[in-house]
């Protein structure tokens, strides 16, 4: 009540104005009703209007009549208008007649800011058809997800023409089920995943891509919340993503940052796409450059290294926005806390028939330069990456992070993600793995020698990209390399081991 009440007191003052009140722009509208115009005018000039007493700003008595007349009519205008306005905005914060709407915001918006922000708002000068800028002019809050029972179907809004009984196979050849049954699409241009078929050919490919793309669209028109995670091997600046996993929830307000109490359960669709296709990569690059699309994550630096930086088998160039890493919530700023920690603090119901975290011991195929997942993956790899995204999302409903909001963590993040956009070398980052190995040295084992492997990695990187090694770098290498067995080399072109 009281936001609409001051935002009134504007539009009232605007409509005063714009119906033949003072002339003079931003003028007070206390004053103008006071005084009226006549006396507004004489304000200043050391004289009032109709014999005044000469004294500046103080008008005459026929000013102060000729005011109060007016004055009064501009005063009924303006309480009137302002009830007018609060009444509106009450009886559409009531009704709320759909969930993309909030026509309160969407009527404030439009009265208090004319012009070229209402023009952005309804989205003229943009794409035509566009729903985007609409249902982000509506402040769209309580977002209805799309779903893929209705892209598939054809459903509407989608902007694709209704698939027909052989997408709808070509769909069914490529969905796979997590551990508690939630269904994924893999998308791949290639054999991905084991048991899985892979499209016909390429024009079978690019239907399916089509398909995801549309769904991805209508995400992005909505303002939808991913959560989303990344597998591969060694993510970072020497490292490469495989997969990039996608899962819409509820379970997170974007207005306020915090997290929402829902009480359905859902069995969202998920997405798992393989990242060695150029236009698999391209999508990933849509979902984690929209800026109406939030991302939910856990530990998302090496994820986030990688995107901008991998450069094999090709450079992905993959800039995130609009990303909250919910791990920093939980977090001291130089101490991390482990999902499997996390999740012993979540109620077992929200992890029905999901496995124990950590099923894949990466240190063990990392120190010899080899895939821990090889390709094409097996079905409990891929079933490890969906089951992933439960996981986060049951720490994202049954926790409450410190201040009841995740805004420290967004901001956290963003600061995060600008260090590494600077870092473009990775060298910060480089120095406080060289610190980390130095101190694992003294215990050595398998994990100082896969920290061993991410250095050379690290380093055979910068070769890769062309960039000069320093004394500095060289020394660290043959450090690294010290503790490896005889011969032990990257290859030039970061390739893995089967």
């Amino acid at each position: 009540l009281k936001h609409c009440w001051l935002k009134s007191r504007i539009i009232s003052q605007r409509f005063i104005n714009l119906a033949g009140g003072p002339n003079a722009p931003g003028m007070d509208i206390e004053r103008f009703v006071l005084e009226g115009p006549a006396g507004t005018a004489a304000v200043g000039r050391g004289q009032g209007v109709g014999g005044g007493d000469g004294r500046a700003g103080r008008p005459g008595r026929r000013s102060q009549a000729f005011g109060w007349r007016h004055g009064a009519g501009a005063g009924a205008v303006r309480v009137l208008f302002r009830l007018s306005v609060v009444w509106v905005a009450l009886c559409c914060a009531v009704a709320k007649p759909r969930r993309e709407t909030s026509s309160a915001r969407l009527v404030l918006g439009l009265v208090v800011a004319p012009g070229a922000a209402a023009r952005r708002r309804l989205g003229e000068g943009g794409p035509k058809g566009s729903a985007v800028p609409q249902l982000r002019a509506a402040g769209n809050t309580a977002i209805e997800k799309a779903s893929f029972d209705e892209t598939v179907g054809g459903g509407a809004g989608v902007g694709q023409p209704a698939a027909g009984t052989d997408s709808r196979s070509r769909v069914r050849e490529a969905v796979g089920r997590g551990s508690d049954g939630t269904p994924f699409l893999a998308v791949s241009s290639m054999p991905f995943i084991q048991g899985l078929e892979a499209p016909a050919d390429a024009a079978a490919f690019a239907s399916l891509c089509r398909l995801v793309q549309s769904y991805v669209e209508v995400c992005c028109a909505r303002g939808a919340t991913f959560i989303a995670d990344f597998e591969g091997e060694m993510p970072g600046y020497g490292g490469e993503l495989l997969t990039a996993a996608f899962l819409a929830t509820d379970a997170f307000d974007e207005v306020s940052c915090s997290p929402k109490d829902v009480k359905v359960v859902d069995k969202s669709w998920g997405l798992l796409l393989d990242l060695r296709s150029p236009a698999c990569a391209q999508i990933v690059k849509h979902i984690m450059e929209s800026p109406t699309i939030h991302k939910i994550m856990w530990g998302a630096t090496g994820d986030v290294q990688s995107l901008m930086y991998q450069q094999a088998p090709f450079p992905l160039a993959i800039h995130p926005v609009a990303v909250v890493d919910i791990q920093l919530a939980y977090s001291k700023p130089k101490m991390r806390m482990g999902m499997r920690r996390m999740l012993e603090q979540v109620p077992t119901s929200l992890l029905t028939n999901i496995p124990d975290k950590g099923q894949i011991d990466f240190d063990k195929f990392h120190v010899l330069n080899q895939r821990a997942m090889p390709l094409p993956i097996n079905r409990s790899n891929a079933v490890y990456a969906i089951d992933d995204l439960r996981r986060i999302e049951a720490i994202l409903k049954s926790q409450v992070p410190p201040g009841r909001s995740y805004k420290a963590a967004r901001s956290r993040t963003l600061e995060s993600i600008f260090q590494i956009a600077e870092d473009k070398l990775g060298l910060k980052a480089l120095g406080q793995n060289a610190m980390h190995f130095q101190r694992s040295k003294k215990k050595g084992g398998v994990r100082c020698q896969a920290q061993a492997v991410a250095i050379l990695r690290h380093i055979q990187s910068l070769r890769l990209r062309g960039e000069n090694i320093t004394t500095e770098l060289d020394t660290i290498e043959r450090d690294a390399a010290a503790v490896l067995p005889d011969g032990f080399v990257i290859p030039e072109d970061l390739s893995f081991r089967a």
